[in-house]
């Protein structure tokens, strides 16, 4: 907000300085007043066609910022023009109406930009879904995407047009509409677009109640035959193949993903659970689980241990909260570093109706060769309810965990479950 503030200061001392010096001579061309007052009404024009394209997706905030700031360059170049002309023709002092800007300007300015802005929203960013919801904009929406359609019906071999009609009917949570406008734009000579597939496969998906099963699939398969490293394409295809239990695939996917983020990011630390979890899921069906394509960028080297590392304990769930879980829901019992990345190092699935049950969390629980307990002297081991029975927290997940423990100190731990993920 404080760049914000210190542009639009900038900006309006830019334009009074343009302004204010023709104000204090008298003006004697009626013309010039009325080129000045068509150039705005024409730049207010401009502002709202940008404002409805950036609401309707048809351009991204950087273009939207940048064809803005064009604008109101190209405004000020027009004032300063005209202001020339009127100062030439002027003849006589008005310090009054100078003032009378000086205050006017940054004043209209504020109104104009919280009306055509955004409202209450144009000066603060968080505000904006709230405004877009409050005033009504899904109706201009709904007009352009109108006036899209006729375009496209007189120009039906216009790919990009598909595109854009196809990316305002998924805003629109129009999703069959939409998947239909991504295959005409595919169709056009879009298949050879990754990111066009990867958006085609998500919409079909939508309308199929977020299933990736057959067409979806296929899709996000070609975008990575494409651009195997598309990121949207591989959280995709790692979903599709979880939702068809191919976990080796998806640990393929997921590990993929891994290496488009930064470490220590939060699409990093989630791949770091996606995989976990999928290495468990494959432990407990008996499958072979591969060395880890991509450590975590924080793990430490192997301690020197005494023997396998072995942690013992109990669970179990405070009464207050037992009619917030249902007895099939999964249980997560898990360590983790008490420094450290956040990837479980060994980890145990149980249910609700489990509960109070006793563990044990070993090396050979390990996700990962190079994360196992006895790689680290001090854990936390956790426990956690998890409705969907997805590895990563959730809100309204219960969870509870222990203190920070020694790895190698021998003695039980009791982890309780007494609240609630926010």
């Amino acid at each position: 907000m404080t760049a914000f503030w210190t542009m639009a200061i900038l900006m309006v001392a830019v334009a009074l300085t343009f302004l204010l010096p023709p104000l204090f001579q008298r003006k004697s061309s009626r013309e010039a007043v009325e080129r000045k007052a068509l150039n705005i009404e024409i730049a207010k024009d401009k502002l709202a066609e940008l404002d409805r394209d950036l609401a309707n997706g048809i351009i991204a905030q950087d273009q939207y910022d940048r064809a803005k700031l064009e604008l109101e360059r190209s405004l000020l170049d027009d004032v300063s023009v005209e202001g020339d002309s009127a100062a030439a023709l002027a003849a006589q002092s008005n310090s009054v109406s100078a003032a009378i800007v000086a205050v006017a300007v940054p004043l209209v300015a504020i109104i104009l930009y919280q009306h055509l802005g955004g409202g209450l929203a144009a000066f603060n960013p968080e505000l904006a879904q709230q405004q877009v919801n409050a005033e009504g904009h899904q109706g201009t929406i709904q007009a352009m995407v109108g006036q899209l359609e006729t375009r496209l019906q007189n120009n039906p071999d216009d790919g990009e047009g598909w595109m854009m009609l196809g990316r305002s009917y998924y805003f629109l949570k129009r999703y069959s509409d939409a998947a239909k406008a991504y295959g005409r734009a595919a169709a056009l000579g879009g298949d050879q677009d990754p990111g066009l597939l990867a958006d085609y496969a998500d919409t079909v998906a939508m309308a199929n109640n977020r299933s990736m099963k057959g067409q979806p699939y296929e899709l996000v398969k070609k975008a990575l035959g494409i651009e195997p490293f598309h990121e949207k394409s591989l959280w995709l295809a790692g979903t599709a193949a979880y939702q068809e239990e191919d976990f080796p695939a998806a640990l393929d996917y997921w590990e993929r993903l891994k290496q488009v983020f930064q470490p220590g990011t939060q699409n990093y630390e989630q791949m770091d659970q996606n995989i976990a979890e999928v290495r468990q899921l494959m432990v407990e069906r008996g499958m072979k689980v591969p060395a880890s394509a991509t450590a975590p960028a924080s793990a430490k080297p192997a301690v020197a241990s005494g023997g396998a590392a072995k942690i013992t304990g109990s669970v179990k769930l405070i009464p207050t909260l037992a009619s917030n879980a249902s007895p099939t829901d999964t249980v997560f019992v898990f360590a983790r570093a008490a420094q450290g990345p956040r990837m479980p190092l060994a980890i145990v699935r149980k249910q609700v109706k489990d509960l109070p049950f006793s563990f044990t969390l070993d090396d050979s629980m390990a996700m990962n060769p190079a994360m196992k307990l006895s790689s680290f002297p001090q854990v936390v081991v956790g426990a956690r309810v998890s409705k969907s029975g997805n590895a990563m927290p959730q809100s309204g997940d219960l969870q509870g965990q222990s203190e920070v423990i020694a790895v190698n100190d021998g003695k039980p731990v009791d982890v309780v479950i007494n609240s609630v993920t926010p």
